[in-house]
């Protein structure tokens, strides 16, 4: 039986094969356009937005815009340097707090420091180490090695640098300690190279002072931070105005009255400077623009000055911040239209799903199913032309089923005229067979094999000689031995015919009993197929109650005893049950009409 709640957004269409001759409708809005006009007005729109955008960056305020971004570049520069020294604090924290290490130190135990040191250090991804003892001497330097992996340092364990004499670790040395603390800062120059360090005691287990650790970068590798983080040269001056160092191969000496001014003006706002006349900075064209700032250490103290540069062509070069701002709007963009392709591909999709899904309905013998055309675009078209092929299969099939069913009436007639049957027998036992067969909840397809198989009972009488068919007196043993296998022989006929398989249980077991007496099989109880055993009664009921060349019809109180006192023997006793349940529903259908 066909499932309705299967069939989707079905649409009735005339079945009488000429709705396959209807005009199929011209494309009027193409599939491709769907697709494409969407997201060319997108696009459009994004072409727009990008316009403005640019024209805005180009063409508004560009001095404006390039001196806030200088100044923004100056900031970020400043903070970057606050930020190197937060981070130069907190590795000298973690060795201060290490166990072991003050203790290694005042043993100067270079082994155990070295062990205890090593992995904080290479943790921290930190540059340069350093441990004092109390005089000042070096105990353990670690200096990483440039271009090396993370864990390459170069250790030493002496020093013709004296230490002691730098303010700053002095200051540690001699335990001072001040309102911020006792950790100090500050810039040392060695062998050629600019060192930023912090520094700080380290302390035992029972507070004595054991020595002074310093940790530190170059100040080459600040300044590639800074020009990472801000896409800015930065330069890094003595309070004199003489660079320490700087990205720039020839950076500019500032005059020492310009240094000091900024120095004592630096509340009051910031200083910038052309540079572009100095050798080596003009060769390409590039001008550049330096504003420049205090390097302040510990406590606000000046250590120097802080000079960064841009170039006057850095009209829409970004920050991080900025290209964060750029990436989150792109994404979003991508995501509103990656959206918006999903959506447009739902709804393109959607009828595509239909005609599959319906596809699969008639692939599984459905072929009532139709889907609604919606639209006028070539999906409509095939979903047109679909329905119309679905129609016209069922219409055929139909048609061929119509035709067979009236072949097999005809072999049914041929039958009963060849066997002389009473007339009407095999149309009156198929009838009555069906209406049983729906009382006992048969329904669908099952009651079209029913049906076949009730015309076809004795098909199996083909096979049956007319000799013995057709003999009037009593058969022999032999023959009835040859009677009995036209069941058999049924079996034989039908079983090729794929269609009819289904209808052959009461062709093959409508003579089998109920106590297992009957043929050909000697079936019992429910291993008889059901519609033989409801086709039985009625065949039964039929045979004695119609006029027979051998015979007048019987009363029909006697037929109904036979039919009662057979249960259980030949008959199923529901299946009797069910039939004068059937005979009782006419009786009262007979007295209603003729009332």
């Amino acid at each position: 039986m066909i499932n309705d709640s299967l069939i989707p957004e079905v649409v009735e269409l005339p079945t009488d094969g000429k709705h396959a001759k209807n005009r199929i409708p011209r494309v009027k809005f193409p599939l491709r356009a769907k697709i494409t006009v969407p997201f060319l007005i997108l696009a459009v729109g994004l072409a727009i937005g990008a316009a403005y955008v640019i024209t805005q960056i180009v063409f508004d305020t560009i001095d404006e815009r390039f001196t806030n971004q200088l100044i923004e570049s100056g900031k970020l520069a400043a903070e970057g340097m606050v930020r190197q020294e937060d981070d130069l604090l907190r590795s000298l924290r973690l060795f201060t707090y290490a166990e072991g290490i003050p203790e290694a130190v005042n043993a100067n135990d270079v082994d155990k420091l070295k062990g205890l040191s090593l992995g904080i250090t290479v943790n921290q991804g930190d540059e340069m180490v350093s441990f004092l003892d109390e005089e000042g001497q070096l105990v353990l330097g670690l200096t990483h090695l440039r271009g090396g992996s993370l864990a390459d340092y170069d250790f030493s364990t002496s020093s013709d640098f004296d230490y002691s004499r730098v303010p700053f670790v002095r200051s540690v040395l001699d335990e001072r300690v001040d309102e911020i603390g006792d950790k100090y800062s500050g810039l040392v120059q060695f062998s050629g190279h600019n060192l930023f360090y912090v520094a700080g005691p380290l302390y035992n287990d029972q507070g004595e002072f054991t020595g002074a650790i310093l940790v530190g970068k170059s100040l080459d590798t600040l300044l590639r931070q800074i020009h990472d983080e801000t896409l800015a040269q930065a330069t890094v001056y003595d309070t004199r105005g003489t660079p320490f160092d700087s990205t720039f191969f020839d950076p500019s000496v500032l005059d020492v009255s310009t240094a000091e001014e900024i120095l004592i003006n630096q509340d009051q706002g910031s200083y910038t400077r052309n540079i572009s006349n100095r050798r080596g900075l003009n060769i390409s064209n590039i001008d550049y623009e330096e504003i420049l700032g205090p390097w302040e250490g510990r406590g606000n103290e000046d250590l120097g000055l802080i000079g960064v540069s841009l170039p006057r062509t850095f009209l829409v070069r970004a920050s991080n911040a900025t290209r964060l701002q750029i990436t989150g709007l792109a994404t979003l963009m991508l995501l509103l239209v990656l959206l918006l392709g999903v959506y447009i591909a739902s709804i393109i999709t959607r009828p595509l799903r239909n005609l599959a899904d319906a596809s699969k309905q008639v692939a599984s013998g459905n072929l009532q199913v139709q889907v609604e055309p919606k639209g006028h675009d070539e999906v409509t078209v095939l979903t047109r032309s679909f329905n119309s092929m679905v129609a016209s299969l069922n219409q055929s099939k139909l048609d061929l089923l119509n035709a067979y069913d009236r072949t097999l009436e005809g072999w049914s007639m041929a039958l009963e005229l060849r066997d002389q049957e009473t007339e009407g027998h095999t149309r009156r036992v198929a009838e009555m067979t069906m209406d049983l067969a729906i009382l006992m909840g048969f329904e669908g397809e099952d009651l079209v094999n029913i049906r076949r198989g009730a015309l076809l009972h004795d098909i199996g009488k083909m096979g049956i000689p007319d000799k013995i068919l057709l003999k009037p007196g009593e058969l022999t043993p032999e023959e009835w031995v040859i009677m009995r296998k036209h069941p058999e022989f049924a079996y034989e006929l039908l079983w090729p015919i794929e269609y009819l398989r289904p209808a052959i249980p009461i062709p093959h077991s409508h003579h089998e009993w109920w106590n297992g007496s009957g043929y050909p099989l000697g079936l019992a109880g429910n291993d008889i197929p059901l519609p033989a055993r409801i086709f039985a009664v009625i065949d039964v009921w039929d045979a004695m109650s119609s006029d027979r060349p051998y015979r007048k019809a019987l009363p029909e109180k006697e037929v109904c005893d036979y039919l009662m006192g057979s249960q259980g023997s030949h008959f199923d006793p529901q299946v009797v049950e069910a039939f004068f349940d059937l005979l009782a529903d006419r009786i009262n259908l007979d007295d209603k009409i003729s009332g």
